[in-house]
């Protein structure tokens, strides 16, 4: 026979808190997806955009991707927990292009760098983004106020970590959408 067990005041307390109260615990937040903008080189053809585009939406992680021919970016919804956007980076690279071995397509995060409109800036820009372990090179549009960043083949770069890099050096910046 099973009888309700009598809970005492300390021992009801102690189960609330350490999760083994009669309710449920709340779902834990899911982190919010990573929206970013990715310049994709490489592109020859219309059909090279799906090529890339497929090749995202078959990568753990990636909830959507859309490549456009025109303007050659990709923008990817992703969990940057499950995958860093320097992994991205190198699932685009690592995609086999449609017209060979010998043509590669490559996969430059891009970020909005607000004020980086002159030389000084640009290079204040650069300077700091250098510094995130696994970035390769940076290339400055001071006409669009943004950067592209190239990462090098291994590591697990974040965009989160060059946006904070860049702020603690002064400079707003954001994922470019």
């Amino acid at each position: 026979m099973n009888r309700p067990m009598l809970l005492t005041p300390t021992l009801a307390c102690l189960l609330a808190t350490t999760g083994y109260a009669d309710e449920p615990a709340p779902p834990a937040a899911a982190a919010s997806p990573t929206q970013a903008t990715f310049l994709i080189t490489g592109l020859h053809c219309p059909p090279c955009t799906r090529t890339v585009e497929a090749s995202l939406l078959r990568t753990k992680g990636v909830r959507s991707a859309s490549v456009d021919w025109r303007t050659h970016n990709a923008k990817v919804t992703f969990d940057e927990s499950q995958l860093p956007a320097q992994a991205l980076a190198q699932q685009i690279a690592g995609t086999a292009h449609m017209m060979g071995g010998g043509m590669h397509y490559g996969g430059w995060l891009a970020l909005k760098v607000e004020g980086t409109k002159d030389e000084k800036s640009a290079e204040a820009a650069k300077a700091a983004l250098l510094r995130v372990p696994g970035v390769a090179k940076v290339v400055v549009y001071p006409a669009q106020e943004s950067v592209g960043v190239l990462f090098d083949a291994g590591g697990k770069a974040t965009s989160t970590q060059l946006v904070e890099s860049l702020e603690e050096a002064g400079i707003k910046a954001r994922n470019l959408k």
